[in-house]
């Protein structure tokens, strides 16, 4: 037996009391002295030792209650197989975590034991809930008493791939957790405690104060670790060589020095090129492939390392699709000289691997037949469009084509919003043209495609217009670009299901000096490739949902997980696309009637460095406790002396007793007087 108050057991010393009691009080008969002992009565002798039999229970009986009375504030419980006797009444989560770092040397078999033991321990009367978390969580059990249920749930729980993330598994255990109003509410989180899991700075989730969070610590003391953290691919390609360079990222999460790490690069199972690396002590480094060929069709590319224990991360999995260049035609206005496209033109057709075979046409040229051959079509200040030209349009961007109107001086307001009502995402009013003046573009809409690439500047101030259309935007359009008067530069709208984008000026040097800037490039192959580029990735991390788009036949396809399961769920969005989350690492097989199709699933790269957390300090900031206090007992799997006193109540038997003494005592004084008084 322990005591959680033992400075009570002071009060022991009023045990004498009873004791004293019965000394002061003790009655001595006064000594008379008679002639004679005939008149005297004579008293049986078993009599007077019953009588002292009684005042000797009297003292037993009050020295009993005073001790019992003594302990009750001490608060005793007791230890080893005893601690389970007490009554039960708590409410608990066990957290066990799942995520893939747990699959580091035997970490997930001592989780499952550790559950294993906390089930086990629970008294009769608790009830017990069963949830797994890696970058969400799963209820495997709702709260119950029945742990013979929670025993063979737990024995069939899996090791995962997912990332960790604590904040979502502790709101999840709480959530379980919210309806109990009576008893100890405990969430015990058994984890390797993995640092990527948890940013304070960025979640400020708290229990409650009336939640104990009980932390069981599984990982080993080191845990050096070799994995290829990043690649930087390329998805989509248009030419049999790659050109440009494709950087794999090796990180040595270890103290010591990695040396010949050998990292090999395959493309459909077939060796590419090998290479043989140093790498330091908690440093990376990067490994470049080039000219490469690529087959017609989705590549599978794999960049593996060799010589580390922990396999699981040994690997990335990354898909490079070639293509045929779509094709896409400027309609220009026939000019005498050079082309009014030229700067276009010449953006778009330099460089290598480019998505678009590119035509340039006059307005009085451009057949109606050949629109539909195009994937994107711009309007470079085109005037004079033949009604046949601009009712085929219309009918283009219905069905799904891209399309991009500049503005300038061959565009009149009256001839512009009557042809282009129905698809213009605006409508134009009057032209300003100041002298000697100019405005700049502003207050880009950085979270969109076009502008990603501008998130750090968020303006392009280095390009001078002098020269551009105050427009209307239509309802539902989206403004994407602004001028420094306010005035839209760029607009977007829908129209069926194609994209139609507004530039108020021009792109040649008429009406701004653009094309002349560092931004003229990547902004015009940047609309170019929003509007008819299939958007796609070289890869997707575990539980990062990608689309399936319908094949041919308007079906979405079968598809086969890397483990060769066929995936039975199906989840379609607005557009009729598969939904799938990725669950493991490797290819899935998209099924098409035409040609098969393959997307890369990885690992969080996060995950990989197997960094713990401050166990103290991570429970402290979520239960707001003395960081101190926490690190006296942070790892122990035990329950604690107040948990397990609180779950025996040891004290509140110990008063009833002591009660029931002193009326006993009182009952057995109150006959003792009064046989006393008659005797």
């Amino acid at each position: 037996m322990s005591f959680l108050s033992p400075l009570f057991l002071l009060g022991l010393t009023a045990l004498a009391i009873p004791v004293l009691v019965h000394l002061v009080r003790r009655t001595r008969a006064t000594r008379v002295e008679f002639p004679s002992l005939m008149f005297v009565r004579q008293i049986p002798q078993r009599t007077i030792r019953r009588k002292k039999l009684h005042n000797r229970l009297l003292l037993l009986i009050r020295a009993l209650a005073i001790l019992l009375l003594i302990l009750a504030f001490t608060r005793p419980y007791f230890t080893g197989s005893s601690a389970k006797a007490g009554s039960g009444n708590r409410a608990s989560v066990v957290l066990l975590d799942t995520s893939f770092s747990m699959r580091y040397g035997k970490r997930f078999e001592q989780a499952k034991s550790n559950a294993l033991r906390t089930i086990n321990d629970a008294s009769v009367g608790d009830r017990l809930s069963l949830v797994s978390f890696s970058q969400s969580y799963q209820v495997i059990s709702r709260l119950t008493s029945d742990t013979s249920k929670l025993r063979t749930l737990l024995d069939g729980m899996q090791v995962g791939y997912g990332a960790t993330d604590y904040g979502q598994a502790l709101r999840g255990a709480e959530e379980i957790l919210k309806d109990e109003v009576i008893g100890q509410r405990t969430i015990y989180l058994i984890s390797d405690f993995h640092q990527s899991g948890w940013n304070a700075a960025n979640d400020n989730f708290r229990l409650g104060k009336d939640t104990k969070l009980v932390p069981i610590d599984v990982s080993e003391i080191k845990a050096p670790n070799l994995a290829v953290s990043d690649v930087n691919a390329q998805p989509l390609v248009y030419q049999q060589k790659y050109s440009e360079k494709l950087t794999a990222r090796i990180s040595n999460f270890s103290d010591e020095p990695k040396t010949a790490v050998k990292v090999d690069f395959n493309i459909n199972d077939h060796p590419v090129e090998k290479r043989e690396i140093n790498i330091p002590a908690r440093d990376s480094q990067l490994v470049e492939f080039a000219d490469f060929n690529l087959s017609t069709g989705p590549n599978r590319c794999v960049i593996e390392v060799s010589g580390d224990d922990f396999t699981v991360d040994d690997k990335d999995y990354f898909v490079i699709n070639r293509e045929e260049q779509s094709k896409a035609l400027i309609v220009e206005t026939a000019t005498r000289g050079r082309s009014e496209s030229f700067y276009l033109r010449n953006a778009l057709t330099t460089g290598e691997n480019l998505p678009f075979a590119l035509t340039v046409k006059s307005a009085g040229s451009v057949s109606p037949a050949e629109l539909s051959q195009n994937k994107v079509i711009i309007l470079n200040d085109a005037s004079g469009l033949q009604s046949g030209v601009i009712a085929q349009l219309s009918k283009f961007v219905e069905q799904g084509g891209g399309l991009i109107i500049s503005v300038g001086p061959h565009t009149t307001t009256d001839e512009f919003n009557s042809a282009f009502k129905s698809i213009s995402p605006a409508s134009l009013r009057d032209a300003v043209q100041p002298r000697g003046e100019y405005v700049v573009m502003s207050h880009l809409k950085t979270d969109h495609p076009i502008f990603s690439l501008f998130q750090e500047s968020g303006t392009l101030a280095s390009a001078h217009v002098s020269g551009y259309f105050h427009s209307t935007p239509n309802e539902g359009a989206s403004v994407l670009a602004t001028l420094e008067d306010g005035s839209p530069a760029l607009i977007e709208g829908s129209f069926g299901r194609g994209k139609v984008l507004l530039f108020t000026s021009t792109f040649d040097a008429g009406w701004n000096d653009l094309p002349l800037s560092p931004f003229y490039l990547p902004l015009v192959r940047q609309m170019m490739r929003y509007l008819g580029e299939t958007e796609a990735s070289a890869s997707y991390n575990i539980g990062q949902p990608f689309a399936v788009p319908a094949g041919k036949d308007g079906q979405p396809p079968a598809v086969d997980m890397p483990n060769g399961e066929r995936l039975m769920t199906h989840t379609l969005n607005a557009n009729d696309e598969l939904i799938v989350t990725p669950t493991e690492p490797g290819f899935y097989h998209l099924r098409y009637a035409d040609q098969p199709g393959f997307v890369a699933a990885n690992l969080n790269s996060g995950e990989s460095d197997l960094s713990k957390l401050d166990v103290p300090q991570f429970v402290a900031t979520v239960t707001g406790a003395n960081v101190n206090d926490v690190r006296k007992g942070v790892t122990s799997v035990d329950p604690d002396p107040d948990e397990i006193e609180s779950r025996q109540r040891v004290w509140w038997i110990l008063l009833v007793i002591a009660a029931l003494l002193f009326v006993a005592e009182a009952l057995i004084a109150q006959r003792t007087r009064v046989a006393k008084v008659i005797g």
